[in-house]
């Protein structure tokens, strides 16, 4: 994983589904809500994710933000306004959710001062959101948030922001998926369509 300039922050370009031109911040999956009903079989539990290395760059990346959260930011900034980078996606956990109120600012406040790059934020910690936006308004038009469903798990939704579902084995299991759901195509390189996702829109993806 590339480390940025000051903070030491673990941005990843590895991602086989993303590409290495779509760097992503990732996140140990300890700072997923306590009753995420996708913590069993979670994929970020299992495989390349529990790599002694990965698993220190997730760490440190989590221990970065808690020991200076305005810095963390900062960092990333930095690195992604950096003329040699410029990179026009950016994903915010493939593994990991948002931490707390305070690093949603944080991630607002990139999308603000990044305004060449396009954020893509999935998320079940949808009471964050909602309180921002409640306190602040619409969020910058380049930061997609999308609240993650999971089969009865469905996130409260006031401002009708896109969603995800996660299409089960069982067809029984589905009946939640909406028919104008989009099918995930399976790989972000040339597909990006989640970045720009409307509000009410949704996409579903294979359980995997």
């Amino acid at each position: 994983m590339p480390k940025t300039k000051n903070l030491n922050i673990n941005i990843s370009l590895t991602n086989s589904k993303l590409g290495d031109k779509i760097p992503s911040l990732n996140l140990p999956t300890t700072i997923c809500r306590a009753d995420a009903p996708c913590k069993k079989g979670c994929y970020a539990k299992k495989g390349n994710w529990l790599f002694k290395n990965v698993v220190k760059c997730l760490d440190n990346n989590l221990n970065t933000f808690k020991e200076n959260p305005s810095g963390f930011f900062d960092d990333i900034i930095q690195w992604l306004n950096d003329d040699d980078i410029m990179f026009r996606f950016f994903r915010w956990f493939s593994s990991g959710d948002i931490v707390n109120y305070e690093f949603f600012k944080g991630i607002v406040r990139t999308a603000k001062e990044c305004p060449q790059t396009n954020f893509l934020c999935f998320t079940k910690k949808y009471e964050i959101v909602n309180d921002y936006i409640m306190f602040n308004g619409d969020l910058p038009s380049n930061l997609n948030v999308v609240f993650s469903n999971w089969g009865d798990f469905k996130p409260l939704n006031p401002y009708d922001l896109p969603t995800t579902h996660v299409k089960f084995k069982n067809p029984l299991l589905n009946v939640n998926i909406p028919e104008y759901a989009i099918p995930c195509k399976g790989s972000c390189k040339s597909c990006k369509a989640c970045w720009s996702l409307k509000k009410g829109q949704s996409v579903y993806f294979d359980i995997h």
